[in-house]
């Protein structure tokens, strides 16, 4: 859920000492009362240049030197106990910033994460920056003296105000990249590493004052629970390999880090870690027997349930010169990326692990221009990763692991084909892999470069790649689109999930329960409406004189989703097309009117969408959900009078969802992963006992059946055409619906 925004305010410095309010954007990957994690939003690799203008028109620009996070929610990541008070080191080796850079390291931007849970009592956050010379983890003096040299300081403090305290429980949060006050800060000369101190601190506590055992966060802290997150990007296993079970300390002190240019990149594999909130990192040398234990300050960075490599999740932002362009393979042809679909098929080797493309593309790929492109590695030999990067060396896009593969659907565990999609919806999914249907949005005209990598390598900026191979690997990257010229062909129908088609409307409450709406996802729901509403003075067909029931309304609710979403949806008709003016529901509709505050447990809570159609008096209010406190607004109507009869599509989405009013056009920016409950209710008619190719029930089998049947037929995997309960409306199906249209009325 977004918290309310704050500026980015200078609020005072003193040297290199700043205070700042920023907002805290919070996502969440959980099922309905599951912890809530963040997953991270692929967008900001380079929003930080955003407003600088198209590509290529710049000596210099921010980049990201050090990058803990984008992938670090992929793979299970922990939270660390009752602590306010954590040292971490960071190696920029491998990005744009490592020991080869020529220049001056100006970091200029950072993110950082935290957890929450408990209380409401305030709080701030302090990040402090010191020379790696300055920190010792075995102790700078020796065994259990203090880790950082006690005559240093920090060459740059930034203290985080203004933290929302209306705390959902267990939520772990990551800020997203921004831009330092003050312009950030020069690293010292020949450094390409840093020590980052970062504490939670009692309010109000400037940033020239010293931490100390008073003034970190502890007197609220059991109840207002703070706690550090600690991620993986890469998944990689501890170098040398540790024998099974827990890592001892000498095997913790030996280990080696990863150097990948956009995954952690620490020197050590411990960190400090103050639990006794001494304001000191306690070290131990190699040489001690004692391991941890006889220090309790000082707790070796491992994820021993599967010895992964970890590190605390945030990033740092760096200013370089834009780089030269990279030689690279051109995909041109006459000056622009061909219509059409386009294989390019290579080699990676050990000794040349990736390979760079380029191409240009002449309009904007986006809805207005009807234009898409879509871009896999479908046919690879393994999963095989690729980026696209801008001309001055920034990252743009990332392809996803969610092509064909073992994993249906898709995961981001990096085991499927990789794949980006742009521009108008829709097209067929390859494998068990996702449709093509624009989800990353529009691709701005200009120039790209593209690079193939194996799955699981790191992209940075500045052209930064890490990627290793143990043996060769063939390749293919595939290309379709119509950035010249091609008409863009119609859309396909979406896919649906399992349990996702309720057939017919039958009178009455239908769910489809469950539904997993993944990272910047859309879940979608059919059913079947075989009346217009509203159908008013009805009579059976059969004497036509006996009334029929009216119709006179349908509404969409979504009781038993997670309540911490904040859930879009909109309603498109067989053809794809919005089904009326006002077939969108932005969040807010039901629960949690009043978007600024949380009205489920603990200040919890989302907000749910909710779509209503239909002449019939108001219904009142879906019925309050559990972890909710408040009602949503009455089903009144609010989204038309009428709707006519047809198959219809519901796109279920969160947070800053876009919605084209044609092709299925649904896609989310939103990084959450959570679960969907959906009710549609209606007082549709459906067939009669008897009778089940009547399905709008007024006891015949006449032309409005067979419109309902083709539009079924035309679909295939349909329920709502399935007349003998194979899941298909198919050629039998429509045997059966022809000896019944023969006899015109029902039995």
């Amino acid at each position: 859920m977004d918290r309310k925004k704050l500026a980015l305010v200078l609020m005072g410095a003193a040297g290199a000492t700043f205070s700042v309010a920023i907002a805290d954007e919070i996502d969440s990957s959980v099922s309905m009362g599951a912890r809530k994690v963040l997953v991270d939003r692929k967008d900001e690799a380079h929003r930080l240049n955003a407003q600088q203008g198209t590509f290529g028109d710049r000596a210099t620009i921010n980049v990201i030197v050090y990058n803990g996070s984008s992938n670090s929610f992929a793979f299970t990541g922990f939270s660390l106990g009752v602590c306010s008070h954590i040292l971490e080191d960071v190696s920029l080796a491998g990005g744009p910033y490592g020991p080869s850079f020529a220049g001056t390291r100006q970091i200029t931007g950072m993110e950082y994460s935290y957890g929450l849970t408990g209380g409401t009592a305030a709080w701030d956050m302090r990040f402090s920056v010191y020379r790696p010379s300055d920190v010792n983890f075995a102790g700078f003096s020796g065994d259990g003296s203090g880790m950082v040299n006690p005559a240093a300081t920090p060459y740059y403090t930034l203290t985080v105000t203004g933290f929302d305290t209306n705390i959902c429980p267990g939520f772990t949060t990551r800020t997203g990249f921004f831009l330092l006050p003050g312009g950030g800060f020069t690293m010292p000369t020949g450094d390409s590493a840093l020590a980052l101190d970062v504490a939670f601190m009692e309010p109000g506590i400037d940033g020239t004052v010293p931490i100390s055992s008073t003034n970190l966060f502890q007197t609220n802290i059991t109840t207002t629970r703070t706690y550090f997150f600690v991620g993986t990007n890469t998944n990689a296993a501890f170098t040398p390999a540790a024998p099974a079970g827990a890592l001892s300390f000498a095997a913790l002190q030996t280990a080696q880090g990863g150097l990948s240019p956009a995954s952690p990149g620490y020197t050590h594999p411990q960190y400090g870690r103050d639990r006794n909130f001494s304001a000191t990192f306690v070290g131990q040398s190699l040489v001690n027997s004692a391991a941890g234990a006889a220090f309790p300050n000082q707790n070796e960075r491992a994820y021993i349930s599967n010895l992964r490599q970890t590190a605390y999740v945030h990033g740092w932002v760096g200013a370089v010169e834009a780089p030269a362009a990279i030689p690279a393979e051109s995909l041109n042809v006459a000056g622009a990326l061909p219509d059409g679909v386009n294989q390019i098929t290579g080699t990676l080797t050990p000794a040349n692990p990736f390979k760079w493309y380029k191409f240009n593309i002449p309009t904007d790929i986006n809805y207005a221009n009807v234009k898409f492109l879509d871009i896999d590695t479908e046919g690879s030999a393994a999963p095989t990763a690729f980026a696209i990067y801008t001309p001055d060396s920034a990252v743009f896009d990332f392809g996803e692991s969610r092509g064909s593969g073992p994993d249906a659907p898709p995961s981001a565990n990096d085991a499927n084909a990789f794949q980006a999609s742009y521009g108008v919806a829709r097209r067929p999914g390859f494998g068990n892999g996702e449709q093509y249907s624009g989800q990353e949005g529009t691709l701005p005209a200009g120039e790209y470069y593209l690079v193939v990598a194996p799955a699981g390598s790191g992209f940075g900026d500045g052209w930064s790649i890490g990627a290793t191979l143990a043996a060769n690997q063939n390749y293919s990257l595939n290309f379709n689109g119509n950035p010249v010229a091609l008409a863009a062909g119609p859309a396909v129908s979406p896919t649906l999930p399992t349990g996702g088609d309720l057939g017919i409307l039958l009178g009455g409450p239908q769910v489809a329960a469950g539904l997993a709406v993944r990272a910047r996802g859309v879940g979608w729901i059919r059913f079947g409406l075989t009346n217009n509403i509203p159908t008013i003075g009805a009579v059976d067909q059969r004497d036509g004189v006996t009334p029929l029931s009216d119709v006179e309304y349908m509404d969409i609710t979504q009781p038993g989703s997670s309540i911490v979403g904040e859930w879009n949806m909109a309603l498109y008709n067989n053809d794809g097309i919005a089904a009326n003016g006002t077939s969108i529901s932005l969040a807010g509709a039901g629960f949690n009117n009043n978007n600024g505050g949380g009205d489920g447990p603990f200040g919890c809570g989302g907000s749910f969408a909710q779509l209503s159609y239909g002449v019939q008096a108001s219904r009142g209010t879906a019925p309050l959900d559990a972890g909710h406190t408040t009602l949503g607004r009455p089903l009144n109507n609010q989204n038309g009078a009428s709707l006519a009869n047809n198959e219809y599509y519901l796109a279920v989405t969160m947070g800053t969802s876009l919605f084209a009013g044609d092709r299925w056009g649904a896609r989310s920016t939103r990084g959450s992963s959570l679960t969907a409950s959906i009710t549609v209710d209606s007082d549709n008619r459906g067939p009669s006992a008897g009778c089940p190719a009547d399905f709008n029930g007024d006891q015949g089998v006449d032309d409005a059946d067979f419109v309902t049947f083709a539009r079924a037929y035309n679909n295939l995997v349909d329920l709502v055409g399935d007349l003998n309960t194979d899941t298909l409306t198919d050629d039998s199906d429509f045997a059966v619906f022809a000896a019944a249209y023969d006899l015109l009325v029902c039995p």
